[in-house]
């Protein structure tokens, strides 16, 4: 049997360089992001529990209620002049929301709205300036699936 895994060395992280209203809006200028980009993280909305229990329940029952904004926190290496890290900026002060696109080598990927909801920078001794920041994703990823031939 043969292991199944997506690659992540040559993934692309791109961000608009203006306000979005669509995951993957068609005519935006994209800024690429991943050559400072060291680590992605998602985490999808958690649904919250409607408690549907009645005296007439033989066990505590459920239904699926709104779900939570998903997350996504982009680790990056900082860099004062990189122009994804501008738009970030940029989006986080004005309150702005971007559209923000991952595709793995094999052509594989998410579009994502979102706005920046928290920004961080660390600095160390013998290292190199690190910014995180965390994305509120707005609405559900678009999935990117690989163009066919």
């Amino acid at each position: 049997m043969v292991s199944k895994y997506e690659k992540t060395q040559g993934t692309l992280v791109s961000i608009s360089s203006a306000p979005a209203t669509t995951p993957n809006p068609v005519g935006a200028t994209w800024i690429d992001a991943q050559c400072a980009t060291k680590e992605i993280s998602y985490t999808g909305g958690q649904k919250s529990d409607i408690d549907v229990t009645t005296l007439c329940s033989t066990e505590q029952e459920q239904t699926n209620g709104l779900a939570a904004p998903a997350e996504m926190t982009l680790s990056r290496n900082w860099a004062g002049s990189e122009a994804a890290q501008e738009a970030l900026q940029t989006a986080y002060d004005n309150d702005e929301i971007r559209a923000i696109k991952v595709v793995f080598p094999s052509g594989n990927g998410f579009a994502y709205l979102c706005e920046v909801r928290q920004n961080s920078w660390s600095a160390s001794t013998s290292g190199v300036v690190t910014a995180s920041y965390t994305l509120r994703i707005k609405g559900k990823p678009e999935r990117i699936r690989p163009a066919t031939t």
